[in-house]
């Protein structure tokens, strides 16, 4: 595995449709378990600079607590009218039921 993979969580620590925010190196990443499958993104909504923790998921997509904005977990891409600006998604690996982030994307 790659150095620039670090370790986030276990797999069955969340349930699906269920995100949590991990501090990895210095940077909120927050995991996303759904029900395609495991992405990590930035923990920060480019609207209001909010984090997007605790917000609903449904398919692949994350909508902010706040204001409601949703971004794809695919490409971070925003759909609606609050931001044109996307967030950060960084590539996922599973390995032993632990899920692992790369923190050079």
């Amino acid at each position: 595995m790659s150095d620039n993979f670090v370790l986030a969580t276990g797999v069955d620590t969340l349930e699906e449709n269920e995100n949590r925010a991990f501090d990895l190196n210095g940077v909120s990443v927050l995991i996303c378990k759904t029900v395609e499958g495991i992405y990590a993104v930035e923990n920060m909504c480019t609207h209001q600079l909010q984090p997007l923790e605790g917000g609903r998921i449904r398919g692949c997509f994350v909508f902010c607590p706040l204001h409601g904005q949703r971004f794809d977990l695919k490409d971070g891409s925003p759909i609606g009218a609050l931001t044109k600006k996307p967030i950060r998604v960084f590539p996922v690996k599973i390995e032993n039921d632990d899920i692992y982030v790369d923190m050079s994307a």
